[in-house]
């Protein structure tokens, strides 16, 4: 065998060992616990031969049996009875029922168990309403009612307790030590009571032993009083310390008032004794009380831990979505239906110049001055559907460079209603869209509008109402031999230079764009007459100098303009036949000049 495997047996053996040992320990402590609360209740609530008021013990092995693996049930079941054996046996005197016993008492507990188990519930076994009817289901009901018929059985052969009474003693001693108990000892054998006291600060461990102190004074103060029915007032500390301590606290406060009114139930002492002369009567209603007593605590408490879960899964996502608010781009708002904002997260700072804690309780008057008109107009109608929603683009006050869209959506809750605006940067959407745009609408080879980026810009002219318009449609002269002779390589650089003379020898507000070939066409927003400036001015630079000059080629070049002014009465279609026909009567002339439709001007 390998080193590393012989490490990895030692491992084992000494995890199965500490294992071994820790199951060992809990078998040890539960039976002593076992043995130790069976002879006290006997002794305390038992005249030796009827049944204890309260059954206190089986819940030890029930406790046991839920927190330990299916495999261990064997022995702990048999501490159990060999527990349950000697306590009858001190306590009570050795007969032959006696063997019985414990053999009730453990299959009852294993019968709990075992439909506890099946049921899933013995993980969260108080932690909400459908595991607590659970619990008390199988642990409160069906087990002890199977253990009250064969207990009794064996106490009517045994000391001749009558059958009736017997049952219903031994079901509601086993029923209320089971329920009352059960949850106390798993809280204890986990580890659980230890663990929440250490998670306490000092201030809220000393509320805690300060309220269990109060409500185990009072507990004793009552059930020793007898002139006074002051049955009530045990309830009142309960509740202050299921609230305060939640699970823990209530089961804790049960087990007290469970181990004080046992007591002087067996005693004739306390309120209780005020029901009746008889000790069976008196037992039976102490076991009455105290189920009072369990199903309102036991309730409770689901609620309590409910309600302790929800806050804390509460808290942390609220902590969850300020992280990631923090973090994100975007901002949140929430506002009631009276226009009042609630709660803000977000970058909020940086979108509105308010920060998040600025903005809680403002009325959207308050806002105004931080929101653009166009929020400003959505707010003042959210959506009156939960499935509606309303978005909004706005450049924020102060932040020309920022483009936010706003998102508006109805919520309901309860009768009450509000609505969430969410605001998110789109900025660089924005820029990606009209980088996209300008993409598809420019010519790959010289930079400027392709035909459908120009005629996009006519007819927002057009459509604008922009006056006064002057076309310029260009031609560049005898470009064909250009290709020809140099290839299509050259005419690209040749076109490329022509493109950027047209755009830099112009005053003029102009649109410049290629409507294909050697085709441009230029967009004046002024009239003919500046607009024929500019052309002359651009026929002459296109003119002046060579438009290629390298690799030993030198090139110059000419262009034709035909330029015509929009009027009222004309449609695109007409202007651009105008300019078209000016165009021709400039080529039809020699080239290399301007014509417009009062009459054509050629540049030598």
């Amino acid at each position: 065998m390998s080193f590393d495997k012989r490490l990895n047996v030692v491992g084992d053996s000494t995890a199965m060992f500490s294992h071994g040992h820790v199951a060992m320990r809990r078998l040890l402590i539960g039976m002593a616990a076992y043995f130790i609360l069976a002879s006290s209740t006997i002794l305390l609530t038992s005249n030796g031969r009827s049944h204890a008021t309260v059954w206190p013990a089986d819940a030890i092995i029930l406790a046991l049996l839920l927190g330990s693996s299916t495999r261990t049930w064997p022995s702990l079941l048999f501490a159990g009875y060999l527990a349950n054996f000697l306590a009858n046996v001190v306590t009570r005197g050795w007969s032959d029922g006696l063997v019985f016993y414990g053999i009730i008492n453990m299959s009852q507990a294993w019968l709990a168990a075992t439909l506890i188990r099946k049921m899933g519930a013995h993980e969260n076994l108080l932690e909400d309403a459908k595991s607590t009817l659970r619990f008390i289901g199988f642990a409160g009901v069906l087990a002890p009612a199977m253990g009250a018929a064969a207990g009794s059985l064996v106490s009517l052969i045994n000391f001749g307790e009558s059958f009736g009474p017997s049952f219903f003693r031994w079901f509601a001693s086993n029923s209320l030590g089971l329920l009352v108990v059960t949850p106390f000892a798993m809280a204890l054998f986990d580890g659980n009571y230890l663990a929440e006291f250490k998670a306490k600060s000092f201030a809220e461990r000393m509320v805690s032993l300060g309220l269990l102190a109060i409500h185990g004074a009072t507990c004793a103060l009552i059930f020793t009083e007898t002139t006074l029915p002051l049955l009530f007032l045990p309830m009142s500390t309960l509740l202050a310390l299921s609230f305060r301590c939640g699970r823990a606290g209530a089961m804790a406060g049960v087990v007290v008032v469970a181990l004080f009114g046992g007591i002087a139930a067996f005693r004739g002492t306390g309120p209780i004794a005020l029901t009746h002369d008889e000790a069976l009567t008196q037992a039976l209603v102490f076991q009455c009380y105290l189920a009072v007593i369990l199903c309102t605590a036991l309730p409770l408490t689901a609620t309590v831990a409910a309600r302790a879960q929800a806050l804390v899964l509460l808290a942390q996502r609220d902590e969850a979505i300020r992280l990631i608010m923090d973090s994100s781009s975007n901002a949140v708002l929430g506002f009631d239906s009276s226009g009042t904002c609630r709660w803000a997260a977000g970058q909020l700072e940086d979108y509105l110049d308010l920060r998040p804690d600025q903005l809680r309780n403002l009325k959207l008057e308050d806002l105004a001055p931080h929101l653009n008109a166009d929020l400003q107009a959505v707010l003042g109608s959210p959506p009156a559907n939960l499935r509606d929603v309303k978005h909004v683009e706005f450049v924020p006050a102060g932040r020309p460079m920022l483009t936010l869209e706003a998102s508006v959506g109805r919520w309901e809750q309860a009768g009450a209603w509000g609505f969430v605006v969410t605001i998110r940067d789109i900025s660089m959407r924005k820029l990606r869209e009209a980088a996209i745009s300008r993409m598809a609408e420019t010519d790959d080879l010289t930079g400027v509008l392709n035909r459908k980026g120009f005629k996009a810009r006519i007819n927002e002219a057009f459509t604008s109402g922009k006056r006064p318009l002057t076309l310029a449609l260009i031609d560049v002269d005898h470009f064909k031999s250009v290709n020809d002779n140099f290839g299509h390589s050259v005419g690209d650089v040749f076109l490329q230079e022509v493109a950027v003379r047209l755009q830099a020898h112009s005053d003029s507000p102009q649109i410049v764009g290629r409507l294909g070939g050697d085709e441009f066409a230029i967009l004046f927003e002024v009239g003919i007459a500046e607009a024929r400036k500019a052309c002359e001015a651009m026929v002459a630079a296109i003119g002046a100098r060579p438009v290629v000059n390298e690799r030993g080629i030198r090139l110059n070049a000419s262009i034709s303009c035909g330029i015509a002014e929009l009027d009222p009465s004309m449609s695109r279609g007409q202007l651009f036949e105008a300019a078209d026909s000016a165009l021709y009567a400039v080529k039809r002339s020699g080239r290399n000049g301007v014509g417009e439709a009062g009459g054509l001007r050629a540049i030598s």
